[in-house]
C-alpha cells in the first residue's frame, strides 16, 4: 500500500471520528451531564479553596519541621539559630495571613449568597 493511500485512509478515520463523535452531540442536542455533578459557583469557589487551605496548612507543617530542625541542630551556630527562628516566624505569619485571608472570602461569600428577605 503506498503512502498516498494510507494518508488518504487516515483522513478518512480521523474525518469520520470527529464527526461521529464531536459534531453529531452538538446537531443532535445531546446533553452531557456535567462533571461538576449538581453544585453550584459558591460550592465550586468554597471547595477550592478548602483544597488550598489543605495544601497550605501541609507546606506550614514542613516549614515548621524545617525551620525546627535548623534550630536544633545549629549547634550552637548564631547564623543557624536565627535562620531557624525566622523561618518559624515567616512560617506562622503565612499561616495567619492565609487565615485571615480565607475568613475574609468566607464572609464576602456569605453576604453575597444570603438572599435579601
Amino acid at each position: 500500500m503506498s503512502l498516498s493511500k494510507k494518508i488518504i485512509i487516515l483522513t478518512i478515520f480521523t474525518f469520520y471520528f470527529l464527526l461521529f463523535n464531536f459534531i453529531r452531540p452538538i446537531f443532535a442536542q445531546e446533553e452531557l451531564p456535567s462533571p461538576l455533578g449538581n453544585l453550584e459557583m459558591y460550592q465550586i469557589i468554597a471547595n477550592a479553596i478548602k483544597l488550598v487551605l489543605g495544601i497550605v496548612g501541609v507546606l506550614a507543617l514542613i516549614m515548621f519541621i524545617y525551620g525546627g530542625i535548623l534550630w536544633m541542630t545549629s549547634g550552637g551556630n548564631v547564623e543557624q539559630v536565627k535562620k531557624g527562628k525566622n523561618t518559624l516566624v515567616w512560617a506562622t505569619l503565612g499561616l495567619a495571613i492565609v487565615f485571615f485571608s480565607y475568613s475574609l472570602v468566607t464572609f464576602i461569600i456569605k453576604k453575597f449568597i444570603e438572599q435579601p428577605k
